[in-house]
């Protein structure tokens, strides 16, 4: 993370093994999210669930959750808990190849400007310029 003082995203995306099933994999995320009631540890915005992208770039990482925090002082304070720190270690287990089965992104939030009105109005006139041989798979 950057020296910023501001809101951060803490995302995480797991690969579990493939015998793990989806009520557990929600068991360790709900596990997380319970974090927030021990005082000293402070984030919003928990979101959690099962990749559902169609991009099929994933990595295979099937699942994750995110929360955001106000600043890095709360997350490190997040990180450093003893508590997190055990179910991380029991998550780790139930992911395929332990710790390479997770990957963690941290952003600033600060950092991220809202798109302009303008833009919405360019995107839906270019989604409706195109034309149907346009999207279709080329011969």
């Amino acid at each position: 993370m950057s020296s910023s003082s501001g809101p951060v995203r803490h995302m995480v995306f797991c690969r579990f093994r493939e015998e793990v099933t989806p009520p557990q994999r929600l068991a360790f995320f709900e596990q997380i999210r319970r974090l927030a009631e021990i005082p000293g540890i402070a984030f919003t915005n928990f979101q959690c669930g099962p990749n559902v992208s169609p991009e099929g770039y994933g990595m295979q990482f099937g699942d994750g959750f995110m929360m955001d925090f106000a600043n890095r002082d709360a997350c490190f304070m997040y990180l450093a808990h003893s508590t997190r720190h055990a179910i991380v270690a029991r998550l780790i287990e139930a992911l395929d190849g332990g710790m390479h089965g997770l990957l963690v992104v941290d952003i600033n939030l600060e950092n991220h400007e809202k798109p302009s009105r303008t833009t919405r109005p360019v995107l839906h006139q270019h989604r409706n310029a195109r034309s149907p041989r346009a999207a279709q798979p080329h011969d």
